[in-house]
């Protein structure tokens, strides 16, 4: 069985983070051809964030049954996830970044927090490299285990929630592919750089 399938759409950003990360991921699927390939094989699917809206609705069924039948679904925002995954209800709401810019301004922040305790993602990957901005919000589920949130609690930008039948989805809001391809914005090379290693060893561990 393989470790992480990683999702790529053909966009030019995508394809760098596969090339950065390629010695933790053991396979790039091409979107439009997902039905051609047995999901059940990887321990893990990564679908990064600006995936292709049409061709994620067209596929809505292999990816929805993927994750009901067992598998560890990782998916970035802004992919509107809750239009296309129905075995969990992902509960998404329209929230801007207050300050776009604050990452420019001394002493800014981001108005996000890693919930104390904190999820083993968090614990190998710090505030700083988990902030830039984000893409909305969602409310959060019962049986979740918070890993970013915003100050207030009004919402969740990362969670990580067991599924019926042994699945697991880790949903977020924020965009690290898009910005560490095109060289933008160094968290975000930062974030991927704990996140990839924590993947591998998680998915590694868990068998």
């Amino acid at each position: 069985m393989k470790d992480i399938g990683f999702v790529t759409s053909g966009d030019g950003a995508q394809l760098q983070c596969y090339r950065d990360f390629e010695h933790y991921l053991d396979e790039e699927i091409y979107l439009r051809h997902l039905d051609r390939v047995d999901l059940s094989q990887f321990k893990s699917i990564v679908i990064p964030d600006f995936s292709n809206q049409a061709l994620l609705q067209a596929h809505a069924r292999q990816i929805n049954d993927y994750l009901a039948g067992g598998g560890f679904l990782i998916v970035f925002e802004p992919n509107r996830m809750d239009e296309w995954l129905d075995v969990v209800q992902v509960q998404w709401f329209s929230r801007e970044t207050e300050d776009w810019k604050w990452w420019m301004r001394a002493g800014g922040r981001m108005e996000a927090y890693q919930p104390e305790p904190r999820h083993p993602m968090a614990q190998a990957i710090p505030l700083a490299d988990m902030c830039w901005h984000f893409f909305g919000a969602f409310r959060f589920p019962d049986d979740a285990t918070p890993i970013l949130n915003l100050d207030n609690d009004e919402g969740c930008l990362i969670y990580d929630q067991p599924v019926t039948g042994g699945g697991r989805l880790i949903a977020s809001t924020i965009d690290p592919h898009t910005h560490h391809g095109r060289r933008f914005m160094p968290a975000t090379t930062r974030f991927l750089n704990g996140f990839y290693p924590w993947l591998k060893a998680e998915v590694q561990n868990r068998g």
